[in-house]
C-alpha cells in the first residue's frame, strides 16, 4: 500500500527531524493502533525511549499520513 504525506506531515518531520523511514516503519509495522476523529487513525512505534506516533488516513490504495510527532508516552 503506497504511503503519501500532506504538507503539513512533510513539514513536521523537517522540523522534528524525523525520517521518512521511520515513519514508513511506524505506518506499515505499528505496535499498535488506536481510532482517532474524523476517521483517522494513530500508529505508534517505540524508538528507544521514545514513541512515534502517526496520525493517518486510509484510503482505497494509499495511506495519507497527516502529522507525526515524537512523544514519551505510548
Amino acid at each position: 500500500m503506497a504511503i503519501v504525506y500532506t504538507k503539513h506531515a512533510k513539514s513536521r518531520m523537517e522540523h522534528r527531524r524525523i525520517l521518512k523511514s521511520d515513519v514508513e516503519d511506524t505506518v506499515l509495522h505499528p505496535y499498535f493502533t488506536v481510532p482517532s476523529r474524523l476517521g483517522r487513525f494513530v500508529a505508534v512505534r517505540k524508538f528507544g525511549d521514545k514513541y512515534l506516533k502517526a496520525v493517518c488516513e486510509k484510503s482505497n490504495s494509499k495511506i495519507i499520513v497527516v502529522t507525526v510527532y515524537w512523544t514519551r508516552r505510548p
